[in-house]
């Protein structure tokens, strides 16, 4: 019952953002908030049922989104109806520093499904689940030796799908959010060398929207491909995964709650730090600037300076003198 007290104290700590040692305030730290996120990490956990098929679909992806990564391959039985557990997997992103998490899990009503998930402010803020429809590896293609998987992808996503409803708009978020890799200012044409396309494959309103994801090899020649060229652009040649996929299951976070972890600090930051207008300030040819102060009229009456004790004195024996003087002018006055 002790032991339980206390877990129960150190959780209540944790929640209110209160530690008692030194290593406890550096862990919460590192748990606040950040004003320019870092690339992010996504945890890679397996479920309690799974097929061979979809260890091997977690594992591509898990190669694609090397290093900034949390792999757990092993099968977890706690995690029996991953969508029940969505807690306790967040639990397991916090103590990870990982922002995002993904897991495959497979039942006889519904075989082949994963799900996709983010995390904002140590909580749950919005989550995917899709039903895998084909998958063909990344060992099938042969030219997938040829990537450096530690590198940033060009992501394409296409399709009036996406822009049909509120949902279909988060999906676009997140499926871009996880395929493109760390946060970079700016990208030198060496350094690409793959592109990733997903796409509607048939436009409509059908809910059930098939979805496909491709990933292709860029080369020299389709970067440098001269605009003004008669000569055809050399094909893409996939280096996989090849996989498609529905959405079977969604929450997406309220509208208030998105527009928080999607605004722009930086203008924020520009607003606040913007100079007031100073005025009666001039700059001369030399570049010294020339101010001008306006100042009231002092009385020097009662302006205060330093005395002397002998000074106070006199002072005091001048007023005493003042009103005697004033009654011997009024007696001359009578007199005459």
């Amino acid at each position: 019952m002790e032991e339980e007290q206390n877990k129960e104290e150190i959780i209540h700590q944790l929640e209110e953002g209160k530690a008692k040692t030194r290593k406890g305030n550096l862990i919460l730290k590192k748990r606040k908030g950040e004003l320019h996120e870092s690339s992010k990490n996504c945890l890679f956990i397996s479920s309690n049922k799974r097929t061979e098929e979809l260890k091997n679909f977690m594992h591509d992806l898990y190669n694609l989104h090397k290093p900034f990564t949390c792999y757990m391959p092993k099968v977890h039985p706690q995690l029996a109806d991953i969508q029940t557990k969505l807690n306790e997997v967040v639990d397991l992103c916090v103590h990870n520093n990982c922002s995002f998490f993904f897991s495959v899990f497979s039942t006889k009503k519904k075989p082949s499904r994963f799900i996709m998930g983010r995390l904002y402010n140590n909580k749950l803020f919005d989550f995917y689940v899709f039903t895998l429809l084909s998958y063909i590896p990344m060992k099938m293609f042969p030219q997938a030796k040829d990537i450096l998987f530690d590198t940033k992808p060009i992501v394409l996503i296409q399709g009036s799908y996406f822009d049909e409803t509120d949902v279909r708009k988060n999906i676009r978020n997140v499926l871009f959010d996880f395929f493109k890799h760390r946060n970079v200012d700016s990208v030198s044409t060496s350094s690409i060398q793959r592109l990733i396309v997903i796409s509607a494959l048939t436009e409509g309103t059908n809910s059930n929207q098939v979805l496909s994801f491709r990933q292709y090899l860029l080369k020299k020649e389709h970067l440098w491909h001269p605009q003004t060229s008669s000569e055809p652009l050399p094909p893409l040649e996939e280096i996989g995964p090849r996989f498609n996929f529905v959405i079977d299951n969604s929450q997406i976070a309220n509208y208030h709650l998105f527009e928080e972890a999607t605004k722009n600090v930086d203008q924020l930051l520009k607003k606040k730090s913007k100079k007031k207008k100073i005025k009666n300030v001039q700059v001369d040819e030399m570049g010294n600037s020339i101010k001008r102060v306006y100042v009231q009229k002092q009385s020097f009456g009662k302006l205060h300076t330093k005395h002397s004790k002998l000074h106070n004195r006199a002072k005091k024996a001048g007023r005493r003198t003042q009103p005697s003087e004033g009654k011997n002018a009024n007696a001359t006055s009578q007199a005459f």
